[in-house]
This record gives C-alpha cells, sequence and structure tokens, in this order.
C-alpha cells in the first residue's frame, strides 16, 4: 500500500520532520512542506526538554534516540524557584536522572537531527501554503503561494498554531491567553547571571509579571519576560514606545539581581500566548489531519513538542499498520485529540497560576 501513497507534510518543526522521518523509513512517498526560505530564516527558539515517554520515544521510533542523547545536554535538567523580592533561592530541585531524564537540546539542534535523517529533496524549503483543492478520500491538491502545485493521498498539517489545514477541518482559531512574553537573549552572561540562571530553568513570579532563565547550547541564555496584559494595551505600548524599555520598567518592584537579568538582556521581541479550547476538536475528512500545535495548541509548559513528537510518530505509525491507510488516519486523530483532552485543562491552569497576585 505505501508504495501508492503520496503523502504532504505541511510544517518543518519537530513533529513534522519527526512524522516524516519514521513514513520515509518504511517505504511512504513523502514531501515535507516548510514555508521558510532556510533553516536560519527566523529565532529557532529556546531550548527543549524530551521526555522519556513522548518526545524520546518519538525519536526511538524514528530510530534517532541515541544520536540525540549522544548530543543532549544532560547537565542542564536542574530547576530553581527565585524569590521576586530578594532574588533568594526558595527551591532547587534536581532534573531527573535515569530512565526518566529529560535532557535539553536546542531547538535548532533537534530539527537538524531530524533533516539529517531523510533524503536530501525530502523538505521542500518557501514553500508557505496558500489553499487545499479538497479531494473526496485522494488526491488532495496543495497550492503554494510560489505557484506550485502538490497532489497528495494525505494532507498532514504540522502547521503549527496558525495552521491553514486546520481551516480546513474547523473553523476554530486560538484565543489570547492574557499572556504575552518578551523573549530575549544574553549570549555571553556574567558570573552573577549565570549563578542566577543555574544549570536548567530558573524561575520567578511576582504576580503580573513572571521571569523565566533558561540555559540553551553555547552557555547562552534565554529570557523570557512574561506578563499578564490585555491585548490592546500590549498593541498600545508596542505603537507608543520602545519594547525592551516597557519591559525594563515592568520589574522595576523587582529585587535588582533580578533586574540585572531583564537589564542584561539584548533588544526583546513580542511573543503573545495562545491557546486553542481545551474541548477542541475537529470533524474529520478523509485524508486531511493534524499533528503537533495545529491539532492542540497550549501554552508553553513543557509539553508541547513532546506531545507534537509523540502525535507524529502515533500518526505515521498507524498509517505503516493499518490494514488501509485510512482507517490508520481516523485511529490516531482519536487518539491525538483524547491525549490532548486529558492533557490541556491542567496546562492551562497552571500556566494562568504562574500570574496569582503574591502578597
Amino acid at each position: 500500500m505505501s508504495d501508492r501513497l503520496t503523502i504532504a507534510i505541511v510544517g518543518g518543526g519537530p513533529a513534522g520532520l519527526t512524522a516524516a522521518v519514521i513514513l520515509q523509513r518504511n517505504g511512504f512517498d513523502v514531501t515535507l512542506f516548510d514555508e521558510e526560505s532556510g533553516d536560519s530564516e527566523r529565532s529557532q527558539g529556546g531550548s527543549l526538554d524530551l521526555h522519556a515517554d513522548s518526545g524520546q520515544e518519538a525519536l526511538r521510533r524514528a530510530g534517532l534516540l541515541q544520536q540525540f542523547r549522544n548530543v543532549a545536554r544532560h547537565e542542564d535538567q536542574k530547576s530553581r524557584m527565585l524569590n521576586y523580592r530578594t532574588g533568594e533561592i526558595e527551591g532547587d530541585m534536581p532534573g531527573p536522572e535515569g530512565e526518566m531524564d529529560k535532557p535539553e537540546i536546542d531547538r535548532g539542534e533537534l530539527k537538524t537531527l531530524l533533516r539529517n535523517a531523510l533524503t536530501p529533496e525530502t523538505l521542500q524549503w518557501g514553500h508557505k501554503l496558500h489553499y487545499v483543492d479538497y479531494g473526496l478520500e485522494k488526491n488532495h491538491g496543495l497550492m503554494f503561494r510560489n505557484g506550485r502545485r502538490y497532489e497528495a493521498d494525505i494532507v498532514i498539517g504540522a502547521d503549527g498554531a496558525w495552521s491553514r489545514v486546520r481551516s480546513y477541518l474547523t473553523p476554530e482559531r486560538p484565543r489570547y491567553t492574557g499572556i504575552t512574553f518578551f523573549e530575549g537573549w544574553i549570549n555571553e552572561p556574567s558570573g552573577h547571571i549565570n549563578r542566577i540562571a543555574g544549570k536548567g530553568t530558573a524561575f520567578s513570579f511576582g504576580g503580573t509579571e513572571a521571569l523565566v532563565t533558561q540555559r540553551n547550547g553555547g552557555g547562552r541564555i534565554c529570557v523570557y519576560a512574561a506578563m499578564k496584559r490585555d491585548a490592546d494595551m500590549i498593541d498600545q505600548i508596542v505603537l507608543r514606545q520602545d519594547i525592551t524599555a516597557y519591559v525594563r520598567n515592568s520589574y522595576n518592584g523587582w529585587d535588582s539581581s533580578l533586574q540585572a537579568v531583564i537589564n542584561a538582556t539584548g533588544d526583546y521581541v513580542r511573543r503573545p500566548i495562545y491557546s486553542l479550547p481545551v474541548d477542541f476538536c475537529w470533524v474529520p475528512r478523509p485524508g486531511i489531519t493534524l499533528i503537533g500545535d495545529a491539532a492542540h495548541l497550549m501554552p508553553p509548559v513543557g509539553t508541547g513538542v513532546n506531545l507534537a513528537m509523540l502525535d507524529a510518530s502515533d500518526m505515521a505509525l498507524a498509517l505503516c499498520e493499518a490494514s488501509h491507510p485510512l482507517n490508520g488516519l481516523r485511529y490516531a486523530e482519536t487518539l491525538i485529540m483524547e491525549r490532548a483532552r486529558d492533557i490541556m485543562p491542567a496546562a492551562l491552569s497552571g500556566f494562568q497560576d504562574w500570574f496569582c497576585e503574591k502578597e
């Protein structure tokens, strides 16, 4: 069956890449389309911790687990909590060890690992999806902004938060959570900032503001200044003044050691946090489906990439193992939607708890 199936995956993030690797290794004709013109087109984002029962399991299914463990940062799994008024450490938690460890890897490095497992022409850069010309059960036409048309029997939407593929399954769109992250980087952190950040991730919560630092490869530190703000307020602030100045001023009441982290960071980039509803689902249509953020966008609480990669491997294996591919697709969709419904309520409520008022 596989040699007669053409599969198009839209979106070249970890989910799309994972699905492509497994499908290709099982003999499917798979092409992966990404809208960026190349791998370094935009920021790759911060470091990722891959969980043993999800992200790492997906890599095991793809035959890449040992390669991942060879390059992952096993030393950066610790986390700590800092008091926002004093800067003192309130909790210092060692990372998990052994079979349940969650080693870190930079997003760009993970994508490179997956991409290198594909044949050279599998990933097609510069393909921004314009629309899908939907067939009844096969021969779906994908029309891209660059004028290219591609025919596929199965279309997998791994195209993230603002998925174009999702719009052919449901009118539901992500909703603003009320939280905006401002992301910045410290490329050469001082000794003081290294002590604050520790070996992994450090958190500090101050009511309507939070601060997260995350150790990345090469000694760099990613800083997230997170704020509970109305969308209109953020828009007005961005129009009215420099984002970096606004971020720094928002932490004036914080301990000076934590302000030093904020002030050491270069230009901040605004990243409003959106989520799909906790009960999100879609009515299946033969031959078109979703994985990853396209299927269950949620706040960044350490679950998203792991769930996305597990989705990808479940979908790919279901297509490989089913007596008929559309049966496999339906089975995997049900699994993906049910799993997300179990996880999303806690992810959303836990994220909002970051911004409880402090005494």
